[in-house]
């Protein structure tokens, strides 16, 4: 069993994302972590034909689910599509592939060269990305306080649910190490327990990552150092924007941090929500007010 491989959930709609994620893992990867990709069945050979020169080992959702499926049974009939992705990234450590996976999005990649030893302290140590959110924070209380709000909230339920006492954590953004041996304690000292299907905890929890990092804490089941993300996150349109402003580039962000992830919720072509075009508009509005090409 591999003691470390690169984890993603993909499909045709990421897949030019996914293909500049898996280039720059190749184009980087100095230990030659293994990559595995997973993806719809219907669009496996799609993406087999994109990735034919990129050392990439496909499996299909299917697989994955159907292991799932054997536990749980099937889900409920509306189970929301986004979080059916996020139980895919909690339910891969059933394929016994590894002990530990670094899970990362298609909308990421890196900057530099990396190794197994930028993912744990003293070889044995997996790093717990855990911090305070101040990105995502500092850019609601600009634009958008409902933001902030809504993370508050979220950390704040799913820490009761833990019954976590303490200062509260954000234990985002992707990429992320999980370790194997930590979901299957999940399964076995939090939800079995309980009584409670995977599909209900993230019905009402919605946010894999925060589920992932309060039952470490609350339940100590490893020993894990905390750090800040590995990569650079823009979030939003106008923190890209700001960032280019400032004469950032791929090679500056890579003195910080091994990867960027360009959010395919802002990067993607399709017709903007209302609310998200607006806010767009006043900080374009600001950005030109600085400058003095516009007096309003």
């Amino acid at each position: 069993m591999n003691k470390l491989v690169i984890f993603c959930k993909s499909y045709s709609k990421d897949l030019l994302r996914a293909k500049r994620m898996a280039q720059s893992i190749q184009r980087f990867n100095c230990d030659n972590i293994k990559l595995y990709m997973s993806v719809p069945s219907i669009e496996l050979e799609l993406f087999k034909k994109a990735f034919q020169n990129l050392p990439c080992h496909f499996m299909t959702d299917e697989e994955i689910l159907n292991s799932c499926y054997k536990i749980y049974g099937h889900p409920p009939r509306l189970f929301p599509a986004h979080l059916l992705q996020q139980l895919i990234k909690l339910e891969f450590w059933r394929l016994n592939k590894c002990e530990y996976y670094l899970w990362i999005d298609s909308d990421s990649y890196f900057l530099k060269p990396f190794s197994v030893k930028n993912f744990f302290h003293n070889d044995d140590t997996p790093l717990l990305v855990m911090h305070h959110a101040h990105n995502v924070r500092n850019f609601a209380r600009e634009h958008d306080p409902r933001i902030e709000k809504k993370l508050d909230d979220r950390i704040k339920a799913i820490q009761k649910l833990f019954g976590r006492k303490g200062e509260p954590f954000y234990f985002g953004d992707p990429p992320l190490i999980w370790s194997s041996s930590v979901l299957e304690a999940m399964y076995n000292d939090f939800l079995k327990p309980k009584g409670m299907t995977i599909y209900e905890l993230l019905y009402r929890y919605p946010c894999e990552m925060q589920l992932y990092g309060e039952f470490v804490m609350a339940y100590k089941i490893q020993t894990t150092i905390p750090i800040e993300p590995f990569f650079k996150v823009f979030h939003y349109a106008e923190q890209f924007f700001d960032s280019q402003r400032k004469g950032e580039s791929e090679y500056s962000l890579s003195k910080e941090y091994l990867g960027v992830v360009m959010q395919s919720n802002w990067t993607n072509k399709k017709e903007k929500k209302k609310n998200d075009v607006a806010r767009l508009k006043r900080f374009l509005r600001r950005q030109l007010r600085k400058l003095n090409l516009i007096k309003f």
